[in-house]
């Protein structure tokens, strides 16, 4: 439901999610089980062994892709299955079963007959090796679901197949990066470092994020009111687990002082975000008739179309309306929220066709007449500067309070 800008910054964080995908607890055993398929490819010229493994790697980037893009050209669907109580309740369940695997208290295993056989593929075919990169990319592993899952939701809303694409694309890049490598120099495998202390580690991490995602998600379906404090605690609480409290790091001298400095970080940003003070921005509610009523007194509009469960209207919230410039620029505007959480009242479902509103954060500028300044509208996370600089270029310029 949002649509954002071509930021480089998503595709790098994209690209390296996707390549942090292989450290996970089940998808890092299939990296020895995949490159096993290339066995038969290590005393090749590495040229052949890297057109078997780009044919490889390949099957994923097209399976990831075509996910991206039919997501972004299928956003409303996604986006009002993402306000569905029980869609969001279900959700955050399952995330939070994924999460009690990672603490150990139970192990989830991928069927056998899902695992690839390197039977007959050293030497096979290169559309073998590009339908087993499909065939991986489908069921790589259940950690990867609350990632992909994540990513579906966001490229979902911004109703923008390119962009979907793309977004896929890169996640999948990263992912397929290790697999390109190793296929090509098979013997490299003997050199991956093995399980240890520094996997359950990792598995530990993954257990705080996923526990925090699926928290999240219960929030949302039961609209309960501590929801924008659940991520700063999560880095309070998680800190605090896996820097002092997690035992596995300590088998390890290097790791210890890592896992130290790690969780003393993470407590440091958990409690920065409870520390710093609200934008100090009054919002008033939406409803029915109030833009009428603004437009009879003359004055210019924000309205800021939101959710609970969407971050990058918490991320505005946090970082952009608590910017100095920026309250300065919207002090002579009246300043309208529009609660799209799940579109429940016929006052909000009517606001959001009436300003053809595809997702959110969507911001609206009105002028003095009540009409939406063309160019203006901003979706997705807008920093300070841009939010600013954008106004103050605009017809609204002169009443922006900025000279």
């Amino acid at each position: 439901m949002t649509e954002t800008t071509n930021s480089p910054f998503i595709y790098i964080s994209v690209f390296f999610l996707g390549l942090g995908l292989n450290l996970t607890p089940c998808v890092y055993p299939m990296l020895s089980i995949t490159i096993s398929l290339f066995r038969g490819s290590q005393h090749e010229h590495h040229g052949r062994a890297f057109v078997k493994a780009l044919a490889y790697v390949l099957g994923m980037v097209t399976m990831y892709s075509i996910l991206g893009l039919v997501a972004a050209m299928t956003g409303s669907f996604f986006g009002e299955w993402l306000q569905n109580f029980w869609v969001q309740l279900t959700t955050g369940l399952v995330v939070i079963g994924l999460a009690f695997s990672m603490f150990g208290l139970y192990q989830f295993r991928l069927p056998s007959w899902l695992i690839p056989s390197r039977q007959g593929m050293g030497k096979g075919a290169l559309l073998s090796f590009f339908v087993s990169g499909l065939m991986v990319g489908i069921v790589a592993a259940p950690c990867m679901g609350p990632a992909v899952l994540g990513l579906l939701a966001f490229v979902s809303v911004q109703q923008n197949g390119v962009f979907g694409f793309s977004l896929f694309f890169v996640m999948a890049l990263g992912l397929g990066l290790p697999y390109l490598v190793l296929g090509t120099y098979s013997g490299l495998l003997s050199k991956l470092p093995k399980s240890g202390a520094w996997l359950v580690w990792f598995e530990r991490l993954m257990g705080v994020v996923l526990l925090t995602f699926g928290i999240f998600y219960v929030a949302i379906a039961f609209k309960w009111p501590f929801l924008k404090w659940i991520v700063p605690g999560a880095f309070v609480a998680g800190g605090l687990y896996l820097g002092w409290i997690e035992r596995s790091a300590r088998l390890a001298k290097k790791l210890f002082a890592f896992q130290g400095i790690l969780g003393t970080l993470a407590v440091a940003v958990g409690l920065f975000f409870f520390l710093t003070p609200k934008s100090g921005i009054e919002w008033e509610k939406y409803h029915a008739g109030i833009l009428e009523e603004i437009s009879a007194s003359g004055q210019p509009v924000i309205l800021d179309f939101y959710a609970d469960w969407c971050i990058p209207c918490h991320e505005l919230d946090q970082f952009t309306y608590s910017d100095p410039r920026v309250r300065k620029t919207l002090q002579y505007f009246r300043k309208i929220k529009v609660d799209a959480t799940s579109e429940d009242t016929d006052e909000t479902r009517e606001v959001i066709r009436r300003f053809r509103v595809f997702g959110v954060p969507t911001i609206i500028f009105l002028d003095e007449k009540g009409l939406e300044i063309p160019g203006l509208r901003m979706n997705g996370f807008v920093a300070p500067e841009e939010f600013v600089n954008s106004v103050r270029s605009s017809k609204l310029g002169n009443v922006s309070g900025n000279e």
